[in-house]
């Protein structure tokens, strides 16, 4: 093979080419994406599992015990960009009231006997705003990982008691 030197090129890129082309027959760079990644898949599948197997651990939790059982250490950030790389996003839990399995049935056929009422009936019904006040501090905030349309998930929620908790109902219309 020939090599013309073009005239915009200066004499240590040409010296590189030349190597380059000698030593592993190219002449254009290699195609990388950045720094190696630390995790291999299955760091990845283990991070990943204990999240689904229960949602409200910390990432803290989980880096310490991954430091513990494997020799590279990672930081609770790693274990969060795993995570959201997973489709997995740190959300609150929503809060709902224990509901037994046959409250649950008659509540869902009521609602699908709801469906098809039209809207005048629905001129005639008073919606009401109801609002908590609580006297023994806050209720406090419980964080999940959870994907999109998993809120309802009974692990992704946390129970509720509806009369207790010393709180005052304010009711307004």
């Amino acid at each position: 093979m020939e090599f013309v030197v073009l005239p915009s090129s200066s004499g240590t890129e040409m010296h590189y080419v030349t190597k380059l082309f000698k030593e592993e027959n190219r002449i254009e760079n290699k195609v990388r994406k950045g720094r190696p990644e630390k995790l291999t898949e299955r760091d990845h599948r283990f991070v990943i599992k204990k999240f689904v197997k229960n949602p409200r651990l910390s990432a803290l939790k989980v880096s310490a015990e991954f430091n513990e059982n494997f020799s590279t250490p990672i930081s609770p950030e790693t274990v969060r960009r795993v995570l959201r790389a997973a489709g997995l996003n740190g959300c609150s839990a929503c809060r709902k009231f224990f509901v037994s399995a046959k409250n649950r049935k008659l509540m869902l056929s009521f609602t699908k006997s709801m469906l098809n009422k039209p809207k005048t009936y629905w001129n005639n019904v008073l919606f009401e705003d109801k609002r908590k006040y609580n006297i023994f501090g806050s209720d406090g905030r419980i964080m999940v990982w959870r994907r999109k349309n998993e809120e309802l998930n009974p692990k992704n929620l946390v129970g509720a008691v509806k009369y207790g908790c010393g709180g005052v109902l304010k009711v307004g219309v």
